[in-house]
């Protein structure tokens, strides 16, 4: 949970700050639930400092300021996690109030069995500006820009498939929760430099998972698919495919392989000379300039790099 590059942030008009979650169909009349009964986790009415330790700054930007902390009663390691009240809320089928997006996809995700490659939501309060996020830190730990940085500029390709199978997993979680992340990136990717275990963090840009097309962006310019330049428009699955692309292009190669959006609009790929065949078969697979023709995500799993 380091200092973070540059993030851009939506490309688009903002979205509706309000959004409705049901699994139910809307016509149907959901009956009321107990927010436990649920697994909502609701909002902490001690003060943050009252449970926890605040310690360094671990990273900031437009999203706002992490620092990392622990818990009192126990010493457990955590991320506290600092958002504007300004961001999208959603409104939970069951739930009086809407909550922060960011917590309601995360509790979504915990729904009904949390995923071990996903950040796991510990507590949240609300400020008078802003709400704070206490999340699980692994310790000790680097977000996979650092790591590769520390370990001359990029990943062996066994370590890279160990962490990709990883980020799969994960992906393949979100999405059966009906959570898109929309924001795949090194830096949004935490790896425990004694495990080497692997978890996704930051759902600030996410949304809920829809089969149709999304005409807004938020992420990060450089992990955008062509389709979004080209007409301003993308679906989930696809656009999730990519940045998984251009992610495991930089965890190999050490660097973007683009780096202005006609680059990305081309699709020119350009590798290094240690990386495989199967290797650049699999991105280059990924990052195929029409949606049609790109990998779908259980495609990724049944490759031959990563057998």
């Amino acid at each position: 949970m380091g200092t973070k590059r540059p993030h851009s942030g939506s490309l688009d008009e903002p979205p509706s700050k309000r959004r409705r979650y049901s699994p139910e169909p809307e016509e149907t009349e959901a009956p009321r639930h107990d927010t436990q009964e649920l697994g909502f986790k609701m909002p902490r009415k001690e003060p943050l400092e009252e449970l926890y330790h605040q310690g360094r700054l671990l990273g900031q930007g437009g999203f706002g300021a992490v620092y990392a902390g622990s818990r009192k009663s126990d010493g457990l390691p955590v991320a506290i996690k600092y958002a504007r009240k300004d961001g999208e809320e959603m409104q939970m089928l069951g739930v009086d109030e809407p909550i922060p997006l960011e917590v309601a996809m995360m509790t979504i995700i915990s729904l009904p069995s949390p995923c071990e490659n996903v950040i796991k939501l510990i507590d949240w309060f609300v400020g008078v500006d802003e709400y704070i996020i206490v999340l699980e830190r692994p310790d000790p730990c680097l977000d996979l820009h650092e790591f590769c940085a520390s370990n001359g500029g990029f990943l062996s390709e066994d370590i890279a498939k160990h962490v990709l199978g990883q980020v799969l997993r994960a992906l393949r979680h979100c999405q059966d929760s009906k959570i898109l992340h929309r924001d795949l990136k090194p830096e949004n990717l935490l790896i425990q430099t004694d495990t080497l275990e692997v978890k996704v963090i930051d759902f600030g840009c996410g949304d809920v998972w829809m089969d149709d097309t999304y005409r807004e962006f938020a992420g990060t310019t450089a992990y955008a698919p062509p389709e979004w330049f080209l007409r301003r428009e993308y679906l989930a699955g696809p656009a999730t495919v990519w940045s998984v692309g251009v992610t495991l292009f930089e965890l190999v190669c050490g660097y973007l392989p683009f780096r202005r959006k006609r680059a990305i609009v081309s699709g020119h790929l350009k590798f290094p000379p240690w990386v495989s065949p199967n290797c650049r078969d699999l991105i280059r697979q990924c990052l195929t300039r029409k949606v049609a023709d790109r990998l779908k995500m259980e495609q990724i799993e049944l490759h031959p790099w990563l057998k």
